[in-house]
């Protein structure tokens, strides 16, 4: 179990590194291109905080570093709950982008190597390492609708942010293009997605936990 345990926490540790450098990575190239278009700097984060993907691998980048430096595990970063809302947060932000926004822009060299990290790689490891590492039998159904409050406080952020500064992260919450009630339609169908999602999974848990083996984290 020892071993086990120590394997989880590395292969965590993994992927907070690759989450914290792509992160770190994509503010450094668009801290680069406010400087050349002489934007200030202290927008860059506030700008690149209006993307789902930046809060989704935030939090993947949080709870791995949390469980491979041995945090609390009663601490709100390593509860089943959260482990899992995050597991359906980072699919959501892979599976939008990769079939409705990678084709808009033409990327070469470090963006794009920035952006298949937090679009591509990340949304593969976490899922994986969540199958392999946590303990399974530990979601209820109770756990569905807290993670709704992740991806709702993030249209409310997105929303006021595009309403201010006529930029909007998505297409699909440009109010000044399809109107407020178009684009509360939109939010509607993600939040039932976001909810399908985290029911599936804690479905998935709770089949598996039938005849899984002990895991390391949980």
């Amino acid at each position: 179990m020892a071993d086990e345990s120590g394997r989880a926490r590395l292969l965590a540790a993994l992927i907070a590194v690759t989450a914290w450098g792509a992160i770190g990575a994509q503010i450094a190239l668009n801290l680069g291109n406010a400087a050349a278009e002489g934007v200030p700097l202290w927008l860059v984060p506030l700008r690149l905080y209006g993307y789902f993907t930046i809060w989704a691998n935030t939090l993947v980048a949080l709870v791995t570093t949390h469980v491979a430096l041995r945090g609390d595990p009663e601490a709100l970063l390593a509860r089943s709950g959260t482990l899992a809302a995050t597991l359906v947060y980072i699919v959501v932000v892979g599976v939008i982008y990769n079939t409705l926004l990678a084709g808009m822009r033409h990327l070469e060299g470090l963006p794009k190597l920035v952006d298949m990290l937090l679009h591509v790689v990340v949304p593969i490891a976490y899922p994986l390492w969540w199958l392999l590492c946590v303990r399974r039998g530990r979601l209820g159904w109770g756990h569905a609708v807290p993670a709704m409050a992740v991806p709702l406080a993030y249209c409310g952020v997105a929303m006021g942010r595009g309403l201010l500064t006529g930029k909007y992260a998505y297409f699909f919450i440009d109010i000044d293009k399809y109107g407020l009630a178009r684009v509360l339609v939109n939010i509607s169908g993600l939040v039932m997605l976001f909810v399908g999602l985290m029911a599936a999974l804690i479905a998935l848990d709770r089949w598996l936990a039938r005849d899984a083996a002990p895991a390391a984290i949980g």
